[in-house]
């Protein structure tokens, strides 16, 4: 007896997808060119850099980590972008409004606060969910498994509202609100933590302590992989802008901005009408036979899921939510033309295959909307006002999130989030869907154009990475041979000093000699100087007292002789015939 049923879903989505990881793009790890965001490590730096700019990073990384020590990594790095993007570890497009943001604004300072402290543009790009092997984009299968959750959670629920038990706190932070009774608020906001958990128990019958009975156990589900064309961008950084649902109107009955247009946020986001991009694997387990024996630890027997009852559900659920943000985004003049044609026609073309449970759709990631997240009968939606206000509580958002290509856009606009799945049991052979490949071709010519652009940028990038490495080769050898030389210095001190060591008085007073001569020499540099004199002097005064001393050996004095007929010459002028006659150096030698 076969006790798991287990099916393959191929997931392409339909609209930008950003499921978030609390992971971002820093602008000390990417630069952005050409519309092109290149991806850097610490080994890329270390590869790109000369030992010059290395030098500068250490010494900008060593400053007080303030606004300013940010400011100046951010302006490191933008302006050495060539070599760094020729060690890129990875390099997604960019949408204009982004990369026109970080043009503007990379390495400045923003505004400053009252106390005149810097705020700095930050400029972190929020990551995707990834594989960090491959860097490509991932759908956790907690993400999926949460989205059928709640599709199945309102299908028991029926549109029916919360008993009095849970409807309580909402109820109460209500009259609080009315009132203005923070305190209150607070109080109810701290009961209605425990309503959402309390609703699920009741709809799925089992309670805290018994999730042996909740029906999603037997439920496995896997992270959704990447498996969309290799040759195509997985992934693209755009704009979500915050965009009212309703027009704002003035005193006067006149159109006016609303601040919440003045919202927007920098996404990393797969892009929609990827063709079969993501498969995962779905097993549902069977209990056939168990009832009797188990009755106490297993789901009850009208809340096992089989599949089909999951599809439906879904769309059942996810279907109107789709068709209600269409139009409101089409009434108010966001809504992306061609993408609302797309979707329309391929609903329209597949409506037996969404009543059979074949397909369904799902809608996961950041800004999904509330109503994505919440049941039909039952939604107390937290409304943030403007800051130092206390929130409200509706059945319904007052705004949209939306995917942009520029933050001051209005049209031309998508919804984030959703996703056809197509379901397939693990027994069948996987066959093309030209229809769904068609209805994908005229959305990924942006993607294809980008892979175009990066491959004319690649044959410049691989220059500045040739010539980085050549570069770097020269000053490693340079140092090697820096190395060898001050080691051979260092063993060249010591056997002078060890010499020094075992010689007398004199014979280290003549070695000074020609060591002080020696490095004059290297000094001028065959300039010979005319301010001769001192120098002069000295070779003077160890030719006299050489002579003259009762403690030099003629071994010594024929060194001091040697030494002054050596290196005077070659550190002043005019020493002639005479000018050695007057210093005795034959008489040093024993000549005289």
């Amino acid at each position: 007896m076969n006790i798991f049923d287990s099916y393959r879903l191929l997931i392409t989505p339909l609209s930008p997808i950003h499921v978030g990881t609390g992971e971002s793009y820093e602008p000390t790890n990417y630069v952005i060119e050409d519309g092109v965001l290149h991806e850097f490590d610490t080994g890329a730096v270390m590869a790109a850099l000369s030992a010059a700019d290395r030098k500068i990073l250490l010494e900008i990384g060593n400053r007080r980590p303030d606004a300013g020590m940010i400011e100046a990594l951010q302006r490191f790095f933008h302006e050495r972008r060539e070599p760094l993007m020729g060690h890129a570890i990875q390099s997604i497009p960019v949408l204009p409004g982004v990369a026109n943001l970080y043009k503007q604004r990379i390495g400045q300072t923003a505004n400053r606060e009252a106390d005149g402290k810097k705020v700095i543009n930050r400029l972190e790009i929020d990551r995707t969910s990834f594989n960090p092997v491959t860097r490509l984009p991932v759908l956790f299968g907690s993400s999926l498994k949460g989205a059928i959750r709640t599709a199945l959670l309102n299908a028991c629920n029926g549109q029916a509202s919360l008993n009095q038990q849970e409807q309580r706190p909402f109820d109460d932070y209500s009259r609080a609100y009315q009132q203005a009774n923070r305190e209150e608020m607070r109080r109810a906001e701290k009961q209605m933590r425990h309503s959402a958990p309390h609703m699920q128990q009741r709809l799925f019958q089992f309670s805290s302590g018994q999730f042996q009975l909740d029906p999603f156990r037997l439920l496995s589900l896997s992270d959704a992989s990447w498996v969309g064309e290799s040759d195509l961008p997985a992934t693209q950084a755009r704009l979500a802008v915050n965009r009212k649902k309703a027009p704002v109107i003035d005193a006067q009955g006149a159109l006016r901005k609303s601040k919440a247009d003045d919202q927007y946020q920098l996404l990393e986001c797969i892009p929609g009408w990827q063709y079969r991009a993501f498969s995962s694997q779905l097993t549902v387990q069977s209990l056939a036979g168990l009832d009797h024996r188990h009755r106490d630890k297993l789901p009850a027997a009208d809340l096992r899921f089989d599949m089909k009852q999951i599809a439906q559900a879904c769309n059942a659920f996810y279907r109107p939510i789709l068709d209600n943000e269409i139009h409101q985004m089409r009434d108010r003049g966001y809504l992306d033309a061609t993408w609302d044609k797309t979707i329309q026609s391929f609903l329209q073309a597949n409506v037996e295959r969404f009543q059979r449970g074949e397909i369904f759709l799902l809608r996961v990631g950041r800004h999904s909307g509330a109503e994505s997240v919440t049941l039909n009968g039952v939604r107390n939606i937290k409304i943030m006002k403007a800051q130092g206000q206390p929130a409200e509580y509706l059945d319904k958002p007052k705004t949209l999130w939306l995917a942009a290509d520029e933050k001051d856009q209005s049209t031309n606009l998508l919804p984030f989030g959703w996703l056809l799945v197509e379901l397939l049991p693990m027994n069948t052979a996987v066959t093309d869907w030209p229809e769904l490949k068609a209805a994908c071709k005229p959305h990924l010519a942006a993607a294809r154009a980008f892979k175009g652009k990066l491959a004319e940028q690649q044959t410049r990038l691989d220059a500045a990475k040739a010539e980085a490495e050549t570069k770097r080769r020269e000053e490693e050898a340079e140092a090697h041979l820096a190395a060898q030389i001050e080691v051979q210095h260092q063993r060249e001190e010591v056997e002078r000093q060890t010499r020094r060591a075992a010689m007398s008085g004199n014979q280290r007073r003549v070695e000074q000699f020609k060591e002080d001569f020696e490095k004059r020499a290297k000094e001028i540099r065959g300039r010979l100087d005319r301010q001769n004199t001192d120098y002069h002097q000295r070779a003077q005064k160890l030719a006299k007292d050489a002579l003259e001393g009762p403690d030099w050996t003629a071994e010594e004095r024929q060194a001091a002789a040697d030494a002054i007929a050596e290196w005077l010459p070659k550190v002043v002028e005019r020493i002639d015939k005479d000018a050695f006659k007057k210093l005795k150096l034959a008489a040093l030698r024993g000549q005289a």
